[in-house]
């Protein structure tokens, strides 16, 4: 098998201890070439344009220009993009941008180098196979607006979750989230191995069903949640199969 294509990277952060994990993560993965690092972002104006790098690693809050402002002067062209921040707030700015991701610090090894495989695939040439990485991984933090903020949620922490028109409620071990997010957006973050449909207005987390009383299903916490009719079948079958 071909080894993986060489990205070219570069590396704009004003932290030098955010420069220094990255910088060993990309050591880590060993299938990116970092071609300079700057710690702020007008220095790197100049710099970036000569170099052309595949892919930058931007932090946004930065003193003198951040990095939004940055990405603006872009006109001819554009690198995949892979935010970095400490400030959750700024991630709807940073996907309008087209970003390939955005990293919340504190970045995991395993988060950035997902990351890492997204640019790749997003700078990959159309029509090029991808090489196999294994089964797909979801995401295990979802970001949720709830009232006129965004805030993280683990999935893991997620027992099961209730939809009212255009908004939900993430039951999880320690509290209720209200989301302005609709119940199909929800279904598409969250990994159907994990997580059962079984009303048209509620989505379970299988690891969290204590018990099946007929057409009610128990969850951990003590709350019941009802199964629908269209949904009967499946969960019988699912249950004489041993799968729940």
């Amino acid at each position: 098998m071909a080894p993986a294509q060489r990205l070219t990277c570069v590396l704009i952060d004003d932290e030098p201890l955010a420069q220094e994990l990255l910088q060993k993560y990309l050591g880590r993965l060993g299938s990116v070439a970092l071609l300079a690092t700057f710690d702020n972002a007008v220095e790197a104006l100049v710099r970036v344009e000569k170099l052309r790098p595949d892919l930058i690693l931007l932090d946004v809050n930065m003193p003198e220009m951040n990095g939004l402002e940055f990405l603006n002067t872009f006109t001819r062209w554009r690198p995949a993009i892979i935010f970095t921040t400490a400030y959750s707030e700024y991630a709807v700015q940073g996907f309008e941008h087209d970003a390939v991701d955005f990293l919340l610090k504190p970045i995991t090894f395993e988060r950035f180098a997902r990351a890492i495989g997204k640019a790749r695939q997003q700078l990959a040439p159309a029509g090029a196979p991808e090489p196999p990485l294994g089964p797909p991984e979801r995401q295990r933090l979802l970001l949720i607006k709830e009232n006129k903020k965004f805030r993280r949620v683990s999935v893991d922490d997620v027992l099961f979750v209730e939809g009212m028109k255009d908004y939900l409620k993430i039951y999880t071990k320690a509290e209720v989230v209200v989301a302005h997010m609709t119940m199909t957006k929800m279904a598409t973050l969250l990994d159907p191995a994990d997580f059962l449909r079984v009303n048209r207005s509620y989505l379970v987390q299988k690891t969290a069903i204590k018990a099946i009383h007929g057409n009610t299903i128990e969850i951990v916490n003590g709350m019941e949640v009802p199964v629908g009719i269209n949904y009967r079948e499946t969960i019988r079958q699912m249950t004489e199969k041993g799968v729940l």
